[in-house]
């Protein structure tokens, strides 16, 4: 190890080394400004096993390797979400431990700390999709290790996984309840943002993104994410971007508030607020309405129901959605349970000589082509 310098100036600490960079040359590295002599030497320890590209560097130093190395490919709004889950649930227990001593043993203690963490009230403090991202984070991070710098095993693949992928079981309002929530909402701005998300299926950072701009004739522009920062992100996917005819009486209302807001520019956002009011926001308005709590994401999932309650294809669905026709069918399929029931009575009437499309055959085979009713 080079020897730390003295800067007796402005009596601090500081490190100079020469190694060889990632093209092969010689290089060297300066770094000044350091108050002890042991925070200097820690520095010049860390950069050393970085560029040795060895696997007994610190965690703290892997994720500093890895996080730079993100930065280029991932969106702004991905990179501060692995920021945060690192920094939260990773580095307080593995920061100062050498990669190469984090075995399937830690992990599982690891897990089954972050697994029992609770809330104020007694509840798990993090849902299960939410450790299933904190988990896939680290095994992320131990997967550059393994590819980059030399570990051997990650041993995310002895311990499994935490959490679960998907979601409970969704819920969903009908009209009904929809009117009878929204019914009690006193504040403009948020009951024309829960009217947007019910009866245009859009995300919640689609909702909150929108300008003056987006609001074109009887129909949204959805070309954007609001992320909780005031800068905009792209939408989650390339069929995210679309064009959403909306009912007039929501643009009415909408348009009406626009017109409200003193100065506000084209470019501007409509809606002040976050995901977090406006999740509060329905807890109380379910309430208040005697109703079952939702999610606002759920808004969207009862947004779809009605859709496929009305008779629109899997395609049309998706389109509107801003999603892929198998994301459709891999959330909605339970609410098709009739169709293969109709296509075999088709087939049936093909081969018994009747036209299946005529509407006289429709009604014998099946009484009515109405999809089932959505429970």
């Amino acid at each position: 190890m080079m020897p730390v310098y003295k800067d007796s100036s402005n009596d601090t600490w500081y490190v100079s080394v020469r190694y060889t960079n990632w093209a092969g040359k010689h290089d060297r590295k300066v770094r000044r400004g350091f108050k002890k002599q042991g925070e200097a030497k820690s520095w010049e320890r860390n950069f050393i096993q970085q560029e040795s590209k060895t696997c007994n560097m610190k965690l703290s130093a892997l994720v500093e390797l890895y996080l730079k190395d993100l930065s280029s490919r991932i969106k702004e709004s991905t990179m501060q979400t692995k920021k945060n889950i690192i920094a939260m649930h990773i580095i307080p227990f593995f920061g100062e431990t050498p990669i190469n001593k984090i075995d399937p043993a830690a992990i599982r203690r690891w897990q089954s700390e972050v697994m029992c963490e609770k809330a104020a009230d007694g509840s798990n403090k993090y849902a299960p999709t939410y450790l299933r991202s904190i988990n896939a984070q680290f095994s992320a991070i131990m997967n550059y290790a393994v590819r980059y710098y030399h570990l051997n095993q990650n041993p995310f693949t002895v311990t499994g996984s935490m959490g679960r992928k998907k979601a409970g079981e969704m819920k969903i309002w009908t009209v009904d309840q929809f009117n009878a929530a929204i019914a009690h909402e006193d504040n403009i701005a948020k009951k024309i943002a829960l009217e947007v998300l019910f009866w245009g299926g859009l995300r919640i950072g689609e909702c909150l993104s929108l300008c003056p701009i987006d609001v074109i004739g009887n129909t949204l522009k959805v070309n954007k994410t609001y992320k909780g920062s005031e800068k905009s992100t792209d939408p989650k996917t390339d069929n995210s971007c679309r064009i959403v005819p909306m009912p007039d009486f929501v643009i009415d209302d909408l348009n009406d508030y626009i017109t409200r807001l003193y100065g506000l520019q084209l470019n501007d956002r409509i809606f002040y607020f976050g995901k977090g009011t406006l999740n509060k926001e329905l807890n109380n308005l379910a309430d208040q309405a005697g109703l079952e709590h939702i999610r606002i994401h759920d808004l969207r999932h009862s947004h779809a129901s009605l859709l496929i309650k009305l008779g629109f294809s899997v395609a049309a669905v998706a389109k509107r959605l801003g999603d892929t026709i198998e994301v459709v069918m891999n959330t909605y399929a339970h609410l098709y349970p009739g169709d293969q029931t109709n296509m075999v009575n088709k087939l049936t009437a093909v081969k018994d000589g009747i036209n299946p499309l005529s509407e006289d055959t429709k009604k014998a085979l099946l009484g009515n082509e109405n999809p089932v009713k959505v429970k």
